[in-house]
């Protein structure tokens, strides 16, 4: 596979993954496919990532676009982290004094859109 068509693929699979990130709140099988996706998006990446820096350099446009896709699907996964938390949180866990932040450290900050005072 030449070098632009891997390039390519990966940012098909991108587009893949931010839609199942959006669904996958809402549906349980959107959550397996978000899994697959990543699955395939990992092979293909160790195959990018295997290639020579100048061979990869032509192809700027797909790597922009790699990039904007990455950082998209990056902040949308963790807002879903911090709605599940919240949800979570407002359901189960009201006395609980901490909780995890997107970065996986404990926190004791107990301010979300569900338990903010009026």
């Amino acid at each position: 596979m030449d070098i632009q068509a891997l390039l390519r693929e990966f940012i098909e699979l991108l587009k893949e993954e931010n839609r199942y990130l959006i669904q996958s709140i809402s549906d349980k099988r959107a959550s397996d496919e978000l899994i697959e996706t990543v699955r395939k998006k990992e092979e293909l990446l160790r195959q990018i990532l295997a290639l020579e820096p100048e061979d990869v350099k032509p192809y700027l446009k797909e790597l922009e676009q790699i990039d904007h896709w990455t950082q998209r699907n990056r902040a949308l996964a963790i807002n879903n982290i911090e709605f599940i938390n919240e949800i979570f949180d407002a359901i189960y866990s009201k006395d609980t004094p901490t909780q995890y932040t997107k970065d996986g450290t404990i926190s004791n900050k107990k301010e979300g859109f569900f338990n903010k005072k009026a």
